[in-house]
């Protein structure tokens, strides 16, 4: 009997079909470099923009990141592997420090197009918010990029072990615990230096929610239809909080030492130092957030007795 053997591209972690090694994603990340080099150099071009963005970080740290990321390409193209890696890793977080302020930008800009009355801020860097956006996205296909090279160094399965995951989980629901804390301190003080601060039920609920989004990217116990959900909600949460985070830190510091105007008296060095760090935690919750993603993404499904379905590795719980 004649048997006919076919040959498929194995899946990546995750039960993603990879196709041609790692050639959309290369092809993405060129364009993400096109684009935010190019958005970056327009905005140097055109000059300073509105005065709020006065502390973001300058718009040529655009232009760098999208010159390491095209470094990080032609390592690829040569001899995809460690060094590769870790250019794009390195791209990636200098495009997405240069993102910084894209959340504050697209919220003027809902003001600036709705017409609703928000004075001042209503009033958008076009130029600015245009590179900030594409340095996100290019930050984001960089991200891919390495992901594809760990995927074809075969190391995804080895990364995705339970202890990792586990860990990743208990430092990033850690994370969650001292800005929501703070913002209780501060209601039950009564007044956060010149503001009157209510209860910072918003801020429960967003942090609850990392939480939640935490345990469930680390956790074996995580039902299979909430895995797709769940990877969204990992990479917009990690996005938005590496992006404000850094945006933060930078902002007080400019502050401090005068490279921009204050609006908020913080007060004596302890509360400036206090302010800083719990800001901090934002950028390493982001950071625990994109690990948790990439583990959880990276996890093999597997059928375990009975044909239930399980993840390689065990997480959170």
């Amino acid at each position: 009997m004649n048997t006919t053997t076919t040959t498929s591209t194995p899946p990546a972690p995750g039960g993603i079909p990879l196709g041609p090694p790692s050639r959309i994603a290369s092809t993405a990340a060129a364009l993400g470099a096109i684009l935010a080099g190019g958005a970056a150099a327009l905005a140097l071009a055109m000059g300073p923009g509105a005065d709020y963005s006065a502390i973001f970080l300058p718009v040529w740290t655009g232009l760098v990141g999208a010159g390491l990321l095209v470094v990080a390409l032609l390592i690829g193209s040569g001899a995809p592997g460690r060094w590769a890696q870790v250019a794009a890793w390195v791209a990636a977080g200098v495009l997405l420090a240069a993102s910084g302020g894209v959340l504050l930008d697209g919220f003027r800009i809902f003001f600036a197009t709705t017409g609703i009355p928000a004075g001042d801020f209503a009033e958008v860097d076009v130029p600015g918010a245009i590179a900030r956006a594409c340095a996100l996205a290019a930050s984001f296909s960089a991200v891919q990029f390495a992901r594809r090279i760990r995927v074809r160094a075969r190391s995804a399965r080895a990364s995705a072990s339970g202890r990792g995951r586990r860990v990743v989980g208990l430092l990033g629901v850690l994370l969650c615990l001292p800005y929501p804390l703070l913002k209780l301190v501060w209601w039950m003080q009564g007044a956060d230096g010149s503001y009157a601060v209510g209860f910072p039920g918003m801020e429960l609920l967003a942090f609850a929610t990392a939480a939640v989004v935490l345990i469930g990217l680390t956790s074996r116990r995580a039902p299979a239809a909430a895995r797709v959900p769940l990877l969204i909600a990992g990479w917009l949460g990690a996005f938005a909080l590496l992006s404000m985070g850094g945006l933060m830190v930078f902002g007080i510091l400019a502050q401090v030492t005068g490279l921009a105007a204050s609006p908020i008296a913080f007060g004596d060095s302890g509360r400036i130092i206090l302010v800083t760090a719990v800001y901090s935690t934002w950028l390493l919750l982001g950071l625990a957030l994109a690990a948790a993603t990439v583990l959880c993404g990276e996890a093999r499904p597997a059928r375990g007795p009975g044909g239930r379905r399980e993840e390689a590795g065990s997480g959170v719980g």
